[in-house]
This record gives structure tokens, C-alpha cells and sequence, in this order.
């Protein structure tokens, strides 16, 4: 229950507008009744211009207005209230806010909705930050295996079928490391990755799973294209050599079928291909 006394409306007013969040109230029909300053600043321009309209009238993203419009409906139906983070683009990066919402009730009787809108952006920045660290490798930028480790737990849909698999495994980073130090060590890792970015298909999803290891995956894609695409990045490779950094690596494929195809054993195939193609190589070399 709130209580106070010995304050005036206007005092009231104060403590509202210096809230450390947005504030509003929607009647029945969904339209803006109260709001803070900052509130209709940021929704409809000075003068409360937002008061007597609804999300729908105010937004100038026809999308935005229509899909609160409609949370508001189902709160005002159901009695249930709702809670969620928004992104929204800006020129210095994307402004993130959580609104929360909940009905009113008084004397058992319905008044409207009660709402408060909270700049998160730092947390949320923050947060995603956390999640691309955990995610990307840190030398070539690409995914890591904690990435694919997390996405191979995941269910996809026939219509992401076949998915392709290319292991790739880097020769002869051992004898750069040692010969030549690790700085040219890690000059390879970068130029391969670097092919790699350049040769996959848009939606294909490229990681190195440590040392001188990557992975491809490609969606909705055929064993005649994933060879294609591992003919293209030994091609690739083979170009982008010089007297600094000779590029080669061993490939295995391997394909996934349909939905009932597990990922973990299509990697564990592609990966053996992958190490008789490193044997051919070794061979070859004799």
C-alpha cells in the first residue's frame, strides 16, 4: 500500500518526474492519461502532446505502436501485466529500455494500466559484450567452440536441411611456431580466417574450435557445394600464399541430412575425413 503525508500535488508531481524511470498511465481505452516529462518528450514532443492518444497514433514505427497497442489490449483483457526489453537504433549504437507494465485496480474495478519505462542501455551493453567475448575467438575474430558447442545443442528446422560441415585443420602451424615464432604462427591463423570470411555463403557460420582448427557450417546446402567450397578456400589458400606465410590446410566434409541427423556425429565424420586428408598430405610430402 503507498502512503504519505504532508505533501502537496505538486510535491507529488516532483517526486514523479524525478523518478529514475519514466512513468505513465493509460486508461481503459489504451490511451495515455499521465506521463512523466521524459515520457512524452521521447513519444510525443513538449506539451504532453501524447495525452488522449494511443500507442498507435503516437509512434511514428507503425510496427512498435501496433505491437504495444495490442500488449496493452491483452492486459486489459487478461488483467495480467507484461515486462520485456526494447531495442531501439541510434547513431552511437542501439538504446535498449525495459518497460514494464501492470493493470490498475481500484476498488476491485479496473482503471487502466500503470507503466514505467527504464533506461538499461549500460547493463544491456554490457551483457551482450560478456556474450560476444564468451563467443568469438579473440586472434581471428571468428566464433569459438563454446559458440558451436551451443548451437549444436540446438533444434533446427527441416527447412535449414542439409547442413554441411567442413573441418579444416591448419599444416604445418607447429613448424611455423617453432621455426619462425609465434607471431608468424598467428599471421597464418589470421590470413586463413580471413579466406574463410571471404569464401562462405552469407548465412554459412565459420569458428576456429582452437590451435590451428576451424569449422564451416552451411545451411540448406548439398555435398556438391561443400566440396565446391572446400576446393575454392585450398584454391583461395593456395593464392593468398607468400615468402612471409604459406597457406595450406587439410579438409574433411561431411552432411546432415535432415533434422534427425545429429551434428555432433556429422562434425566427428567430417573430422576424420579431415585427418586422412592430413595423412595424403604427410604422404605426399615423403
Amino acid at each position: 500500500m503507498l502512503n504519505g503525508e504532508g505533501f502537496s500535488f505538486d510535491q507529488m508531481v516532483a517526486f514523479i518526474e524525478s523518478a529514475p524511470a519514466n512513468i505513465f498511465f493509460k486508461d481503459t481505452s489504451c490511451c495515455y492519461r499521465v506521463v512523466s516529462e521524459v515520457c512524452s518528450l521521447i513519444n510525443g514532443g513538449r506539451d504532453s502532446s501524447i495525452i488522449g492518444k494511443t500507442d498507435v497514433e503516437i509512434w511514428a514505427d507503425k510496427t512498435v505502436g501496433r505491437r504495444y497497442y495490442e500488449d496493452d489490449l491483452r492486459i486489459i483483457e487478461t488483467g495480467e501485466g507484461s515486462e520485456w526489453i526494447d531495442e531501439f537504433p541510434a547513431p552511437d549504437g542501439s538504446l535498449y529500455f525495459l518497460i514494464q507494465k501492470n493493470p490498475v485496480y481500484c476498488d476491485g474495478k479496473l482503471m487502466g494500466i500503470v507503466g514505467l519505462v527504464s533506461d538499461v542501455t549500460k547493463q544491456k551493453r554490457l551483457e551482450l559484450e560478456l556474450e560476444r567475448l564468451s563467443t568469438t575467438d579473440q586472434l581471428t575474430g571468428l566464433y569459438n567452440r563454446n559458440f558451436l558447442e551451443l548451437k549444436f545443442e540446438e533444434s533446427y528446422p527441416q527447412d535449414r536441411y542439409p547442413i554441411g560441415l567442413i573441418v579444416l585443420d591448419c599444416n604445418n602451424l607447429k613448424i611455423i611456431n617453432d621455426v619462425r615464432g609465434h607471431k608468424y604462427g598467428d599471421l597464418m591463423l589470421l590470413r586463413i580466417a580471413a579466406e574463410i570470411k571471404e569464401a562462405i555463403p552469407d548465412d554459412a557460420v565459420a569458428a576456429r574450435l582452437g590451435g590451428d582448427e576451424f569449422l564451416i557450417a552451411c545451411l540448406r546446402t548439398s555435398e556438391e557445394e561443400v566440396s565446391g567450397l572446400a576446393a575454392k578456400l585450398k584454391k583461395r589458400f593456395e593464392l593468398a600464399s607468400d615468402d612471409e606465410v604459406s597457406l595450406d590446410a587439410a579438409m574433411g566434409f561431411a552432411i546432415a541430412g535432415d533434422a534427425d541427423a545429429s551434428l555432433h556425429t556429422t562434425f566427428r565424420e567430417a573430422d576424420e575425413r579431415m585427418y586422412a586428408d592430413k595423412a595424403r598430405s604427410h604422404e605426399r610430402q615423403r
